[in-house]
């Protein structure tokens, strides 16, 4: 039977009341306006007006130009005062393919740019999963501790009443108070535990846990460790984004030597020009139009370019090591998350067992223990002991859930969490094709960042 199907048909780790929060709700909650996410989002705005910027050298240019000059002799008997006001009009026509580098190298940073966003948002998912989950286990020792505490307390009573009696000794229970106190200590300190694991489930979703319901069924998970490494490869978010970072830098490798190539624009220009003179003499006032082309390419630059070249050819090496490197370590994570889950499944079946052999025993030994052939330590020995297990199954469960969503994320997939829970996806292609249009408004600003938030925030959908 594939792992898959196994998977599907787990049902929820822990009990929990009618009306709870649920997984998918707290993720939404973390996805839509952590500021982890929402930072990353904006970093991708930035990203995205590179290409605007990169393309604006194909676009025409308008500026104004004025004058107004004073001269300090008065060769020609005239005030020696010039005003002049005029308009240039300029437009490349040719840069030997260096702006169209400069674009597909900026279009490939903002492929990167998502790639890397899609990696925040998995990692917030994963997060979140552990931060529920913890809430979850750490509750569930709580109560395990707060019984074990008054079972403690029922066998201290017991031990005193017997002692009075003179069918135990002082030993057995000074044995049940010092067990008794540890296990009073031991609560304490898992109920501080249990603290830290709402507050940072908190952070990530901007509220306080309140009744958790059980964790859901896990989505389907890769069968094999082959699968694994072979989903990893093609859709690890981190992978992405370097690869395509390399090909940027490839770009600019070629917009960097296509600078030697000759240049090629025009200009317009139209200039109105008055000088003032005396009296009304050497007076001049007129208008000049003009248009001019302009050629350009270099030829000696004392090795500027060359040096460059070298700079930008060293920063594609840089990457493409980049890229081996995190090829290794998506595999080495796709491969180790999935042997760490199987592992983690065979450690739940045997916390199972070790319970139920546990819960067995400590039957027993109290059962003995009222008959006289065992005593007092023995019983708390296996209070103990079926305490562990049982802290032991849960924390197993925990594991194994959160490996799962660690896998997932390795390979690419754990924002299929999101395909369940009550928020819209942010996407980044919007805000892409909205600068796109408005690549020709000199004047489109965008409102102060402080009034408009809401720009990084996913929005959710029904009741939170």
């Amino acid at each position: 039977m594939r792992l898959t199907a196994l998977l599907l048909a787990t049902t929820a780790i822990f009990a929990a009341p009618a009306r709870a929060d649920t997984l998918p709700e707290a993720i939404a909650a973390a996805y839509s306006s952590t500021p982890q996410l929402t930072a990353a989002r904006a970093q991708v705005r930035q990203v995205d007006e590179t290409v605007a910027i990169a393309g604006s050298e194909m676009r025409p240019s308008l500026s104004a130009d004025g004058l107004m000059q004073q001269d300090l002799t008065d060769n020609f008997g005239d005030n020696g005062r010039t005003w002049q006001a005029g308009a240039t009009l300029r437009q490349a026509i040719f840069a030997g393919g260096r702006i169209r580098a400069n674009i597909s190298a900026a279009e490939a940073r903002v492929e990167a740019a998502r790639a890397n966003l899609a990696a925040v948002e998995q990692d917030v998912i994963v997060q979140t999963v552990a931060a529920y989950a913890d809430v979850l286990r750490t509750a569930e020792v709580v109560k395990l501790n707060e019984n074990q505490v008054r079972v403690l307390e029922q066998q201290l009573r017991a031990s005193r009443d017997r002692f009075e009696v003179g069918d135990v000794t002082r030993t057995d229970v000074a044995q049940s108070e010092a067990r008794l106190a540890a296990a009073r200590s031991t609560l304490e300190e898992v109920k501080g535990i249990a603290i830290v694991a709402e507050q940072n489930y908190e952070r990530l979703t901007g509220r306080a846990p309140m009744a958790l319901a059980p964790l859901p069924p896990l989505p389907p998970l890769p069968a094999s460790a082959d699968e694994a490494r072979s989903i990893a490869g093609t859709n690890n978010p981190d992978l992405v984004a370097v690869r395509f970072a390399e090909r940027a830098s490839g770009q600019d490798v070629l917009a960097v030597k296509r600078s030697r190539a000759p240049t090629l624009g025009v200009a317009a220009t139209g200039a109105y020009t008055q000088i003032d003179g005396v009296g009304g003499l050497n007076n001049f006032s007129g208008f000049t139009p003009q248009i001019r082309m302009t050629a350009s390419m270099p030829i000696f630059t004392g090795g500027l370019v060359a040096a460059q070249v070298r700079q930008a050819q060293a920063r594609q090496s840089e990457l493409l090591e980049i890229v081996s490197l995190t090829e290794r370590q998506v595999t080495a994570s796709a491969v180790g998350n999935w042997s760490q889950f199987r592992a983690a499944q065979s450690v739940i079946q045997s916390a199972r067992t070790q319970v139920s052999a546990n819960a067995l025993a400590a039957e027993g030994v109290r059962q003995e223990n009222q008959v006289g052939s065992r005593d007092i330590l023995d019983v708390l020995n296996a209070e103990q002991e079926l305490l562990n297990a049982r802290v032991a199954l849960v924390q197993a469960e925990r594991d194994s859930y959160v490996l799962a969503y660690q896998l997932l994320a390795a390979i690419g997939r754990a924002d299929v969490a999101l395909e369940g829970a009550p928020v819209s996806r942010y996407d980044p292609t919007v805000n892409y094709q909205r600068v796109k249009r408005r690549g020709w408004a000199d004047f489109g600003y965008d409102g102060a960042p402080a009034d408009n938030r809401a720009q990084n925030v996913a929005p959710l959908v029904g009741p939170q």
